[in-house]
């Protein structure tokens, strides 16, 4: 009986783990800048769209959206694009150094560590890359997970 219970309850929150969407309404977070100082919700720069890109420095999709981002940068530079990894601070400048020169240092992006594997569970990634473009208000406009993220919302934006 007791495994007939364990069965369905795992069942249940398979079920409902699989038909999760992603938050439709920007979830409180707390990630941390590369010097080490938290960065919240409460430290988003108001007025704009927000751009949240998951990304790691060995997945290549990563390495093709980063690229591509650097190399339309003029089209994003209105948004504020927070670029979040679980990667360690050290390898972060030489990712940027070789796939988006420049991108890190841009007044409008701010690259941060997840280092309490917070960004999966509230935001329900697919894969990698993620990105999520939230409204100034924090209503979800578009996401894309994996390739054609980037090219996505520069259809997106334009318009």
């Amino acid at each position: 009986m007791k495994f007939k219970i364990l069965v369905l309850a795992l069942s249940f929150f398979f079920f409902a783990h699989v038909k999760a969407q992603q938050p439709t309404i920007l979830p409180q977070f707390t990630f941390f800048k590369l010097d080490g100082k938290a960065f919240s919700n409460k430290n988003l720069v108001p007025g704009k769209q927000n751009l949240f890109m998951l990304f790691d420095v060995t997945c290549e999709h990563c390495q093709r959206e980063t690229k591509l981002l650097g190399a339309n940068y003029a089209q994003f530079k209105n948004l504020n694009i927070y670029m979040i990894t679980l990667d360690e601070a050290y390898i972060i400048p030489q990712f940027f150094n070789t796939y988006a020169k420049g991108l890190n240092a841009k007044p409008n992006v701010t690259v941060l560590q997840d280092k309490n594997k917070l960004f999966i569970p509230l935001f329900l990634p697919k894969m990698y890359p993620a990105m999520y473009l939230y409204s100034p208000a924090g209503k979800l406009i578009i996401h894309n997970s994996g390739d054609g993220g980037i090219k996505k919302l520069m259809k997106v934006i334009k318009n």
